[in-house]
């Protein structure tokens, strides 16, 4: 069968307990129905937890009753993978051929979202091939005379466009501005670091390159587009809603599944396209973020939960995850496929999508002692810097010390 390929999932009855993803379990219900269509002997019972997910998810694993198929997000893999919560799933993958060419089939940069260095193994499989790109405001560019984005532009280029684009108001609310980021997030700051030499820690997580002069450059080039050059509004602007879609903001930078929420929102009342991240001084590099499903290790029907949690990254499923707009399918394969490719605009340009695939880079790898670029100490310390620098309340160089004398000392506890 297309959806599987793979042999017969059960030859007994069987029944399993399913966690879909919250922010897309009526898509996940319907891949569930179609796997149970094609595999008559699988009853799945879907199990969505809507709210306080690590917290229910961890008191089941305590008390024995976690499901045997799980939602996984990037930002789980590691916690999930420590607490042996996720069960690594390449020894699952490993029993048969098919199984070994369909994760041949996945974009690397995503399935290695499911992957932590210090813990070997596969814990997620991503959902989408889900890479950050610019998504601008066409008309607002045409309307100020400047020429739209290219996949060429610089950092130079694109804050030349900003600056054009930039009407100054009485407050913050009231301006419109080139663009606006997610200031605080992983994927945004950490290519700011790495695209101008720096990074967050060194490649095997045992010391900190935070106050590194690559770092400090790239971060203190970020928050210039507050502090300096005023082209983005200061953290916490309350614009009454998200500013792209409010027309105030002329470029954001998100993953496919924003596309949902801007088509909804904005209607016909601007023009909008994505295209490339725009190349940083040393390297082009943008950031990713995805979630998907993991077998969990409770459960007593390894196999069978395999092959369940396998079918989410199936042609099949891909499909259906794809013609809701939210999603590009992670499999190369469907790189071209309609189900995606035929969906009316906008987007237009949305071979963006895939392209961005060959600049994705990984959340560093931190001991998970001191936290992770998604929660814990290290998560609320790299937010309030953060914070601190882009709304120029302590410049880039002394704030990014101060916190790599933090991270540098919890390391060296770990």
């Amino acid at each position: 069968m297309e959806g599987s390929g793979s042999p017969a999932v059960s030859k007994e009855p069987v029944t399993l307990r399913f966690v879909p993803a919250g922010f897309h379990a009526d898509l996940d219900q319907v891949v569930v129905d179609q796997y149970q269509q094609e595999n008559p002997l699988v009853k799945i019972a879907f199990e969505p937890i809507p709210t306080a997910y690590v917290d229910k998810i961890t008191a089941m694993q305590t008390g024995g009753t976690l499901p045997d198929v799980i939602y996984v997000a990037d930002a789980h893999v590691k916690p999930f993978a420590a607490n042996k919560i996720a069960a690594d799933m390449e020894k699952l993958a490993a029993k048969d051929k098919a199984s070994q060419d369909l994760l041949k089939d996945v974009y690397p940069a995503m399935l290695n979202l499911g992957r932590v260095k210090s813990i070997p193994g596969q814990y997620m499989l991503p959902w989408a091939l889900d890479v950050l790109v610019m998504y601008y405001n066409k008309t607002m560019f045409q309307a100020s005379g400047v020429a739209l984005p290219k996949p060429t532009w610089t950092f130079d280029d694109m804050l030349a466009a900003a600056k054009q684009l930039t009407k100054p108001g009485d407050t913050p609310a009231q301006g419109q501005y080139g663009m606006n980021l997610s200031w605080t997030a992983w994927s945004e700051y950490v290519p700011w670091m790495r695209g101008f030499g720096g990074d967050l820690v060194s490649a095997d997580g045992k010391s900190q390159l935070i106050d590194s002069s690559g770092s400090i450059d790239g971060i203190e080039a970020m928050a210039s587009l507050v502090t300096k050059h005023k082209v983005a509004p200061p953290i916490g602007t309350d614009f009454g809603g998200n500013g792209f879609h409010l027309g105030k903001v002329g470029m954001m930078f998100s993953i496919r599944n924003a596309s949902v929420a801007t088509r909804k929102t904005v209607g016909t009342n601007f023009d909008w396209d994505v295209e490339l991240r725009p190349a940083f001084p040393k390297k082009r590099v943008t950031g990713m973020g995805t979630a998907g499903t993991g077998v969990s290790t409770q459960t007593k029907l390894p196999d069978a939960s395999w092959q369940l949690a396998k079918y989410t990254i199936s042609p099949s499923a891909q499909k259906i995850y794809a013609t809701s707009y939210g999603a590009v399918p992670v499999l190369q394969s469907l790189r071209d496929d309609p189900s995606w490719r035929k969906l009316a605009a906008p987007p237009a340009n949305i071979d963006t999508f895939v392209k961005a695939a060959d600049y994705g880079t990984l959340p560093p790898d931190t001991p998970l002692s001191c936290g992770t670029v998604y929660v814990g100490d290290l998560n609320v310390l790299m937010t309030k810097t953060l914070t601190d620098i882009v709304n120029g309340k302590v410049a880039a160089g002394p704030g990014l010390r101060d916190a790599a004398e933090q991270v540098t000392a919890c390391i060296a506890k770990a």
